[in-house]
């Protein structure tokens, strides 16, 4: 799950995406549920390969809006959600953070974008001894340091597979079109079928950025340089 704090950019919006004439992805608007800061929205990708966005305080699938997507269980490379949002605008600097928190510093000037990217690997496929044990059903977080990404075993939960967050500050500001802030989910093989789905603020459309070509873990994960994240409180400050 993924519950972005979008309390400084006003109502969000959960929606489906379809996909245009032209190949892109439009919001359809009679999807559109209005999420408000006492009602944050959430993401969730189910290991069943149910994928849905609503408010955390709807109950009984009210506001829902979903797709059926593939289950955790066949990915592997696979880019599950993306977010795109323009910097340095709304972002919650005086949250203060909790114990658990991995903090992640774009202390590069002129940032005027963020793109990061959800995506599962199989845990099986990972070289042996780079990921280690999960500790008391909890999670695994491993920085390499190669890259701006995390790995995340999820083997804790019964599932054999890593989620890598890969973080990509950039220079460049979004697409003049763009909403402030999307996250997208969908599969490329089913796009055309399913579509996707989003939760986004500010005007514009929702966009995904997708990684491409998607990185093999030891492109980025160098198992010399293995950061173990605890469950303790650490200030993780790494240069884009």
């Amino acid at each position: 799950m993924v519950s972005p704090h979008l309390e400084n950019w006003g109502d969000a919006i959960c929606s489906r995406l379809a996909v245009s004439p032209s190949g892109g992805l439009l919001p359809v608007r009679e999807s559109y549920v209005t999420t408000r800061p006492d009602n944050p929205p959430k993401f969730h990708y189910h290991r069943s390969g149910m994928s849905s966005v609503q408010p955390v305080k709807f109950e009984g699938g009210e506001g829902r809006q979903t797709i059926h997507l593939p289950s955790m269980e066949e990915l592997d490379g696979v880019q599950i959600f993306s977010i795109a949002a323009r910097l340095p605008n709304y972002l919650p600097w005086n949250r203060r953070p909790r114990p658990g928190d991995i903090i992640h510093f774009l202390d590069t000037p002129d940032i005027q974008s963020l793109y990061m990217s959800g995506v599962i690997y199989n845990r099986d496929k990972t070289p042996a001894g780079s990921i280690g044990a999960h500790q008391d059903g909890e999670p695994l977080v491993l920085a390499s340091g190669a890259r701006n990404a995390f790995l995340i075993d999820l083997s804790g939960y019964g599932l054999e597979a890593v989620l890598s967050l890969h973080f990509g500050p950039r220079l460049e500001d979004l697409p003049h079109f763009a909403a402030d802030f999307s996250l997208v989910s969908t599969h490329q093989d089913h796009l055309f079928t399913e579509g996707a789905i989003a939760i986004h603020a500010g005007p514009g459309i929702p966009i995904m950025g997708l990684m491409s070509p998607i990185p093999a873990v030891s492109e980025f994960h160098r198992t010399d340089a293995i950061d173990l994240i605890g469950n303790e409180f650490r200030l993780s400050n790494r240069n884009p």
